[in-house]
Order: C-alpha cells, then sequence, then structure tokens
C-alpha cells in the first residue's frame, strides 16, 4: 500500500494524523450575534463617576444587560434584545503609555486586575504631559500627540489626532439598523449555553479606511471587509486562512493602530460582519488595548515596538545565501552539496541540516548519529574552513524512540513537558513546557548549548504553532498558551544562542510567533506549495508579516511540497533574493543544478547581485533597527497619499532604494505600477 505524505514525514497514520489535529490544532469557535440565540451583553452604558490619576484616569461606569432570543415575527424568525433593568458595575482604566499611545483596560466589578504579559516585559514608558478635564457630558484626556474623549452618557470613546480631527470612534447601539445589536459594543458577550465569556471593543469604520497587520496570514495586505481568528496553526500551505503567526495587532489609514495584550482566541472583524464599523471578541473577562496614534503608518510601528520590543538585528553572514532539503541525510551528502556549490562557483554561506541528523527520522534526540554523521566535530570544522555556517533542525515535541527515550524519560521525570489536567501527556510526543524556568534551563543547557559549542550556528525553531489550550502548564493558563507557545519558544532558542554566541551572533530560524517575537529573528514563511499561486501568496505574507512588526523574513525558495519546475524554480529565486533572508528548502533538492543549465545560470547571476548588495541590505537591516523602519516595505509604506497603491501587494519595496517586481504567473508577465506619477499608470509588460 502506497504511504500517505503524513507517513513518510511524520511515520503517522491516518488515524494518528486525525488525532493530532484534534489535539494540536483545537481551533476556537467563535459566537456570532446573528446567528445565534441565549446570548447576553453586558455594555458599558454610562459613567458613574471619574478619578483623575497621573497620566489618565479611572473610571466607574453602569453595565447595561441586553439579552439575546428567537422568536416569530412577521413569519420569520427575528432577534429581540432586551434591555434588563438589572445593572453591573464596570471598571475601565485610561492611561497614556506615552505621548501618541493610549492603554484601555476594562473588568467587571470596582477594580481591574494588572496585565503585565510577556508580550509587553520590555514595554518602554516616558514621562508626558497629560491634561484631564470633566464637564458634565465628557472627560477629555489629551497629550501633545492626541486627544481622548469620553462621552459619559450614553458611553462612547473618540480619539482626535494633533490636528483634532476625529479617527476612531466606538460603535454602540445601532439605532438605524434593523439588528441594533450585529456586533457588540465594548463591553462583555456571554453565551448562556457554553458559559464561555469575551471581551469586546467596536469602532465605526470610514468608507476610504484601510486595515493593515494580524500577521503572516497569506491573503490579500488590506485586510478590510475580512475577519480573522487570530489562532496560531500548522498551515499545510500558504494558500489558506490558517497561518503560523498571526499578531494581535493592526493599523488604520486612518493613523492609529491597535494592539490587543493577550494571547487568548481572538477575533477581529475589520468590516466582515458590518461593512460600516470594526471589531473585536477576546476570550476571557479582561479587555486590555493599546490605541497609538501617528500621522503615517511609518510613526504606528514604531510605537507598536515601543510596548513589545525593538528588532533584533541577525548577523552579516546570515543575509548570504541558505541551502537546505528535507533532508540532507549524512556527512558525505552534505560535503558533496558543500563542494559542488564551491566548484561550481555558486555563492552559498549556509548549509542546513534538517530533519534527518538523529539516528530516527523525526525523532530530535539533539544527538548526530554517528552513523550517519561519524566525526562530525570534523565535519563541521571543514564546513567552517569553507567559508560555510551550519544550521540545524529541531522542534520542541520529544517522541520516545530508540534512542531518545533518555532525553524523553529526563524531561517527563522532571516536570518538563506540559500534560493533561491528570498529568497524563496523551500525545506520542512530550511537549516541552516553556514557562517552567526549570524546563527552559534545561532545554538551552541540556539540548542546544552542548551543539552550539560543537560549531553549530544557528538552530532552526520549526513548530511551536500548536500547543493544546487544554493542557496544563507551570506557569500559565492553557488558554493564554495556544499563541504564547510561539514567542516563549522563540525566545528560549534565541537566548541560548545569544548567552553562548554572544548578541551578535545570535540567531534563531522560526516558522511560528506571537506579538514580540520580532526580538528573536530570523522568520520564515512555512510550508509552502510548489506553484505560482503560492509563490504570489508568500509575496503577501512577507508584506503582512512586516506590516506586523516583524521585519526578517524569508520562504522556502522553489516551494516546499514535491517537486518543483524549472521555471516557477527561477520565479521563486528571482523574488528570494530581493527578500532579507535567502533560504533554498523543500521536500526534494532545492540545488539549482537539479533544475537545469538555465537556473544555474540565474542562480549565479542574481546570487552574485545579491552579494554585491548584501552592503546595502545589511545598511538597511541596521535601519530597521536604528530608525524603527521596515525592510520589506508596500509601497504606500512610501507613498501614503497615492490612494492606487493603498492594497498593491504584487510588488515592493526592499529597503528605501531598490523596487521589486516578482514575476508570480506563467505568462511570464507583469504588472508595474509607478506609484507617484502624473497619471497613476499602470503598465502590463509580456
Amino acid at each position: 500500500m502506497e504511504k500517505s505524505l503524513g507517513e513518510i514525514m511524520h511515520g503517522l497514520s491516518e488515524e494518528n494524523i486525525a488525532r493530532e489535529e484534534e489535539l494540536f490544532e483545537n481551533m476556537p469557535v467563535f459566537p456570532r450575534i446573528s446567528r445565534s440565540k441565549n446570548l447576553t451583553m453586558l455594555l458599558v452604558h454610562r459613567v458613574k463617576s471619574c478619578t483623575p490619576v497621573p497620566k489618565g484616569c479611572d473610571i466607574l461606569a453602569e453595565g447595561l444587560y441586553v439579552d439575546e432570543n428567537y422568536t416569530y415575527r412577521y413569519l420569520d424568525y427575528r432577534h429581540v434584545f432586551t434591555e434588563k433593568p438589572n445593572r453591573s458595575t464596570l471598571s475601565i482604566q485610561l492611561r497614556f503609555v506615552n505621548e501618541n499611545t493610549l492603554r484601555v483596560t476594562m473588568a467587571e466589578g470596582f477594580c481591574v486586575p494588572e496585565n503585565r504579559t510577556e508580550m509587553i516585559g520590555d514595554m518602554e514608558e516616558t514621562e508626558c504631559s497629560v491634561t484631564c478635564s470633566e464637564s458634565e457630558d465628557q472627560i477629555v484626556m489629551a497629550t501633545g500627540c492626541m486627544t481622548a474623549v469620553i462621552q459619559k452618557s450614553p458611553w462612547n470613546l473618540s480619539v482626535k489626532n494633533r490636528d483634532g480631527e476625529v479617527i476612531y470612534r466606538q460603535f454602540g447601539r445601532d439605532c438605524h439598523s434593523f439588528m441594533p445589536y450585529e456586533i457588540c459594543p465594548m463591553g462583555f458577550l456571554f453565551d448562556r449555553n457554553t458559559k464561555e465569556q469575551y471581551a469586546c471593543e467596536a469602532a465605526w469604520s470610514d468608507p476610504y479606511e484601510e486595515f493593515y497587520g494580524l500577521g503572516e496570514n497569506f491573503t490579500s495586505v488590506s485586510r478590510k471587509g475580512r475577519l480573522f481568528d487570530l489562532w496560531n496553526t500548522n498551515s499545510l500551505g500558504v494558500n489558506t486562512e490558517r497561518g503560523y503567526k498571526y499578531i494581535p495587532f493592526y493599523m488604520s489609514s486612518r493613523g492609529y493602530g491597535i494592539f490587543y495584550n493577550t494571547s487568548r482566541k481572538i477575533r477581529c472583524d475589520l468590516g466582515a460582519t458590518l461593512s460600516k464599523a470594526s471589531y473585536t471578541m477576546v476570550e476571557g473577562a479582561l479587555l486590555d488595548y493599546f490605541l497609538m496614534t501617528g500621522d503615517t503608518i511609518k510613526d504606528i510601528i514604531p510605537a507598536y515596538h515601543r510596548l513589545t520590543g525593538l528588532p533584533a538585528v541577525p548577523p552579516k553572514w546570515s543575509f548570504g545565501i541558505w541551502m537546505s532539503k528535507i533532508s540532507y541525510g549524512t556527512r558525505e551528502e552534505v560535503e558533496r552539496v558543500a563542494g559542488q556549490m564551491r566548484s561550481s562557483r555558486l555563492p552559498c554561506d549556509v548549509i542546513h541540516i534538517d530533519t534527518d541528523w538523529f539516528t530516527e527520522n523525526w525523532v530530535c534526540d539533539w544527538k548526530f548519529d554517528e552513523k550517519k554523521f561519524p566525526k562530525v566535530e570534523e565535519m563541521i570544522e571543514k564546513l567552517h574552513q569553507d567559508g560555510y555556517k551550519l544550521s540545524l533542525w529541531q522542534l520542541p515535541y520529544i517522541e520516545r524512540g530508540k534512542t531518545s527515550y533518555e532525553v524523553y524519560d529526563e524531561a517527563a521525570a522532571n516536570g518538563y513537558f506540559a500534560g493533561n489536567p491528570d498529568g497524563d501527556l496523551q500525545f506520542p510526543h512530550g511537549l516541552i513546557d516553556f514557562t517552567n524556568p526549570e524546563a527552559v534551563h534545561w532545554y538551552k543547557e541540556k539540548l542546544i548549548k552542548p551543539l552550539l559549542r560543537k560549531g553549530v550556528d544557528v538552530i532552526k525553531v520549526d513548530f511551536g504553532e500548536s500547543a493544546p489550550a487544554f493542557f496544563k502548564y507551570a506557569g500559565a493558563d492553557g488558554r493564554d498558551m495556544h499563541n504564547l507557545y510561539a514567542l516563549l519558544y522563540n525566545k528560549a532558542a534565541y537566548e541560548a544562542a545569544k548567552e553562548e554566541l554572544g548578541e551578535d551572533k545570535a540567531l534563531i530560524w522560526a516558522r511560528s510567533a506571537w506579538a514580540g517575537s520580532q526580538k528573536y529573528p530570523v522568520h520564515w514563511g512555512g510550508d509552502a506549495g510548489t506553484d505560482f499561486g503560492s509563490l504570489a501568496s508568500s509575496v503577501k505574507g512577507c508584506l503582512n508579516l512586516s506590516l506586523s512588526g516583524i521585519p526578517f523574513w524569508s520562504s522556502d525558495i522553489g516551494g516546499f511540497w514535491f517537486e518543483s519546475s524549472p521555471e516557477l524554480y527561477i520565479r521563486w529565486l528571482e523574488f528570494g533574493m530581493f527578500c532579507s533572508h535567502a533560504r533554498f528548502h523543500g521536500f526534494y533538492s532545492r540545488e539549482p543544478w537539479d533544475f537545469g543549465q538555465q537556473a544555474v545560470d540565474v542562480y549565479r547571476k542574481y546570487a552574485g547581485l545579491r552579494y554585491r548588495l548584501i552592503p546595502y541590505i545589511y545598511n538597511q537591516a541596521l535601519a530597521v533597527r536604528e530608525e524603527d523602519t521596515l525592510i520589506h516595505r508596500p509601497v504606500f509604506y512610501d507613498y501614503p497619499s497615492d490612494l492606487s497603491a493603498a492594497g498593491l501587494d504584487t510588488q515592493y519595496l526592499f529597503g528605501k532604494e531598490l523596487m521589486v517586481i516578482p514575476v508570480l504567473n506563467e505568462d511570464n508577465s507583469v504588472r508595474i505600477y509607478l506609484p507617484g506619477s502624473v497619471d497613476g499608470f499602470l503598465r502590463r509588460y509580456g
């Protein structure tokens, strides 16, 4: 019987694959008001009292309960919303973190709990002058850059920019609609059946407003009219709504951005349900978000970085070319590929060994198989002498295999794995618990640093996007951990490299991410298909992640799944050379000589160009840190007044000076847009 791809790669049967998805992909289900029943909303109704505090104010508000039910009306179902006579107290804190960032937190009751998450552990608060005034109708708080206006009854929060223009205004009860509560205004939503609770926030959307961000998602760069469930998953491709790297941060073309300080399941609806409004639902009993203002998008991403941390700059050698596949399986194969690259005069700086350097393929024990890789220190030294760095694959799931049982048993005995509340792992792999400081120390000292001491230069931080939300973790609730796991995993591996090699040499190669992962570069786009559609989607993913605050990125040049055609290989090569990092990788060979002489010639040409550009690329990378700018720049980033560029995601600026327009179809044609031209024209070249 022919084996499935899952069996080939993971040794998993179809039954086990289904079980793995059930455990690791537990996708969230959000209530939809227009398609649900038995929901109760607790909405901010009116201000009861306001207490000025340094850099803000504390508000006690009256909460209004609204029940939703179905009933028969005029031969059809109709929703009925009933305002209840009972009231509740809501506490709302408004604090300016700096002159252009307002933090809004809300909880039921008389106080708001502290919410110092891992994402904002490096948050920079600065002194700023805040004026606060209160009248009978409203409360006004202002800095030199923004003004927050709270209407007391009914409650409404609006924000003005430095020019006094309203750029953000909360959406409330919709008195002009058949359904006054098709989306939930600021407050809480309860499902009376499931007992689930969600914190909600909603805002009016301007007809000309565009939205950007929310992570790597491989769909269009314009997020307007779209709904996103921010729940990291193994995408198994780059043409779906699934994503390895969702980020709870988006920006509006009206001059504001919002970062939700949570790792729980979160829904961002940017005009999909109600075209005139956006809304967000966050699982749990706390709403905590930061609203940032700026004159342009260029101002908002730095504001986000001041909350979650500045990007680190990878070492200069990492901007060279990486060569890889799944997997070089012997020392002989590694040295053959490395030698042929040199003898063919094809530039390359990094050789990556993926899943097959263990005794059992995919069974991670962090030890080289001596039969397949004899005298591994000698191999590494030879690679270094030939001008190569060495990268190694690993993952945070430990299977109890023929040789990995020692690592597995040690971790299990010491409580380094997450598992079911009853203690049963219920999974063939142990999941390293990165909320446990002892487990983090063990991972760094026992597993990662010994490899770095052998001469390994970088660790591939694969997977990490599928931590079960129902598992028990030592230092966090499971519902917080699913998305947060990626950040903690990135952090542990990066810190191991930093502690062992020094800050200037620290680097990881990561697939999953969450808010704050920009501090731990580099990230790549995951398992792309081998077709032109996946190439085009990879361009979109690159730009979307860049607009979400993570600047250093690569794709699997040539695509990951299956064989790549010579034409696709060449076109992907051309695109890949104009990304911050360039790694060839796939299920099969991605060396240029396997795609014909034309591919070899194109590789030599574009690789030569990339290496001549490395001083430029590295200077742009330094600017990412020093000037807090982007290296992959959508056209509208530098031309914000050019309305035709607002949703353009088939070309981009690479740094400040180079426009990249990749060929994304089999027709060998492109559409070229020249921003800022007199007529804003589009041209098509065949």
